[in-house]
């Protein structure tokens, strides 16, 4: 198991980016979540690139879905961007792709609308043409 490091990048007003490489796993998921919660503000967004993350297990996934329900509850957005298949699959499996947008890049997730955080609305994933 590769330790979980996190990189926080503004990009905007009440936007961030946060670049993860590693396991995002028991070990990490707390320390994660005392990173992404602080920046969970009303109106904003924030990017995980999941480009270097390796692993996601089940209390890892439980801070993603806990973001994702944080920042619905304040107009906020979390979503994915390059999720690589192991991590696409968990989600997938745990049918939290669903509840948490998916983009192909950081670029398109930072663009994307407020409606395209609903994926459940249109089936697929943003920007990967739902390919698994």
């Amino acid at each position: 198991m590769e330790r979980l490091s996190v990189g926080v990048e503004p990009a905007g007003s009440g936007r961030f980016v946060l670049r993860l490489a590693g396991d995002l796993d028991l070990a990490g998921a707390d320390g994660f979540w005392g990173v992404l919660e602080p920046l969970l503000v009303p109106g904003g967004r924030v990017v995980l690139d999941c480009a270097g993350l390796g692993f996601l297990d089940s209390s890892g996934l439980r801070i993603l879905l806990l973001g994702a329900r944080r920042a619905a509850a304040t107009d906020a957005s979390v979503r994915l961007a390059a999720p690589r298949h192991a991590v696409r699959r968990t989600l997938e499996l745990a049918g939290a792709n669903e509840l948490i947008g998916s983009y192909a890049t950081v670029d398109e997730a930072l663009s994307g609308s407020a409606a395209s955080d609903a994926p459940a609305a249109s089936g697929t994933t943003h920007g990967t043409g739902g390919a698994a």
